[in-house]
């Protein structure tokens, strides 16, 4: 099986706001250029760069100047050593070919490409204006303008499906908003080609993209990503714009939440659906739906809406009827503080019929362990990330939890597999280890064991 979670190391947490050059979970940052150094970099003069824009755990992106053609453009810069495990630097010149064919008002396009030092890079228009999650952070936008700025982002993703290319990071802060009122949506960096096995910067089995806007089959090793990945991006980033929010967990329709067209319930839900099958089955689908929101008269929340629409939203806001209350197999906490392996071990789990909850530092695990058994409702197993570098580290909080409870079971998880934990977890109090990289059976497989070996110590305890 392929390893689900192999991409699972450490990061830096991205910046409070990021930009198009915002990274990937697993890529550790390094340190770029400055515009300086890169415009001498740059063979021959042909680029003068006066400005680094952002930078992030993929990449980084600088303002400059094509010398020769005097037009302003912008460089994002890709370290090599990122692309190691992903063999990338042999597919960047095919791949960089396509992107830079594709021509379309309202997707950046790309004028060169290379590599220069230890860096892949490729130059594209540098857009005048801001991104759309600086706007998002001034606050929401109307109904209507978010839903012209969805419209032009279905005309750029249309085209690219067209050429068989998924974009697969839809977010914010990758559309531009161009001072002239142009949108352009920017940064296929993480693009792939869904009529091909291979591509720029992944393969097919491998899960890429940032987890607030990752479609479910993004997270499955074995799914073959289309283009539909991109419409659900495209929903989370809709109902975003429209209530200031991410549609987490148990999430409200935006009409529950603003004062807006009831249509927009039903869109969002449809592009949202967690199998692909039932979402719009392209985005020219999804922007007629929003032309007949700018084109027929806006539905209220009294007013009479057809029957599909009615269904999709009460869906949302009536909770199914159940026989009796949820049972669960066991509780678990996840002490782990990469985001997107995180969500891969509570989404695993939960299948199974556990219920997570989820930590990403040391002293949140002991303090709910300790709420836990307080009010009678201990968990029956931990699952424990030695390495938290930005807080306190899974050694310290085991120490800490035998304090609390000394017949604690816990599991003990890292990809340093010669530390003294990870060699003799027994002797450190842990009752099982997972060594990283692992996947979803052995994840399973050795969280079940744990739960039984606790049921049978507490069915005979020790005389």
């Amino acid at each position: 099986m392929k390893r689900l979670f192999s991409f699972g190391r450490k990061t830096t947490p991205p910046p409070r706001e990021p930009s198009v050059s915002e990274g990937v979970a697993g890529w550790a940052p390094v340190a770029y250029p400055t515009p300086q150094e890169l415009t001498h970099m740059m063979p021959g003069g042909i680029y003068a760069f006066d400005l680094l824009i952002g930078q992030g755990g993929m990449g980084a992106v600088y303002r400059g100047n094509q010398t020769q053609l005097d037009r302003a453009v912008a460089i994002k810069i890709l370290h090599r050593q990122h692309g190691v495990d992903y063999a990338y630097a042999h597919r960047f010149r095919r791949e960089a070919q396509a992107l830079a064919q594709m021509n379309h008002p309202n997707i950046v396009s790309v004028f060169d490409f290379g590599v220069v030092g230890d860096y892949l890079y490729y130059v594209m228009e540098y857009i005048q204006g801001i991104d759309l999650h600086q706007s998002l952070c001034a606050g929401t936008l109307s109904p209507a303008h978010a839903t012209q700025i969805m419209i032009k982002v279905c005309d750029a993703l249309s085209y690219a499906h067209s050429k068989g290319i998924v974009h697969r990071d839809i977010k914010p802060a990758n559309i531009l908003l161009a001072n002239d009122g142009r949108i352009k949506v920017a940064d296929f960096g993480l693009a792939k080609r869904f009529d091909a096995q291979t591509t720029l910067l992944t393969q097919t089995n491998m899960a890429m993209g940032t987890p607030d806007y990752a479609a479910p089959e993004q997270y499955d090793s074995k799914a073959s990503i289309d283009h539909r990945a991109d419409i659900y991006a495209m929903g989370v980033m809709f109902y975003q714009m429209l209530t200031g929010q991410l549609p987490r967990g148990s999430w409200h329709p935006p009409s529950a939440l603003i004062q807006c067209d009831l249509r927009f319930d039903a869109i969002i839900t449809r592009a949202l659906k967690p199998d692909r099958n039932d979402r719009y089955a392209s985005a020219d689908a999804l922007k007629a739906e929003l032309q007949e929101l700018t084109q027929q008269p806006t539905q209220s929340q009294s007013a009479q809406v057809p029957a599909k629409v009615v269904s999709a939203i009460s869906s949302l806001q009536t909770p199914t009827p159940s026989s009796g209350p949820k049972t669960t197999v066991g509780r678990v906490l996840v002490l782990e503080d990469d985001v997107l392996l995180r969500n891969l071990i509570v989404r695993t789990l939960k299948k199974e019929g556990y219920e997570i909850i989820e930590t990403s530092d040391g002293t949140d695990t002991v303090r709910l362990y300790s709420e836990a058994m307080l009010s009678h409702r201990p968990f029956d197993v931990v699952l424990v990330d030695l390495t938290i570098p930005l807080g306190m580290g899974g050694t310290r909080t085991m120490q800490l939890l035998r304090q609390l409870d000394p017949n604690v079971d816990a599991i003990v998880s890292s990809g340093n597999r010669s530390d003294p934990a990870m060699m003799q977890p027994s002797a450190h109090g842990f009752s099982d280890v997972l060594p990283k990289p692992y996947d979803s059976e052995d994840l399973v497989r050795v969280v079940r064991h744990s739960l039984q070996r606790r049921r049978n110590k507490l069915a005979h305890p020790p005389l």
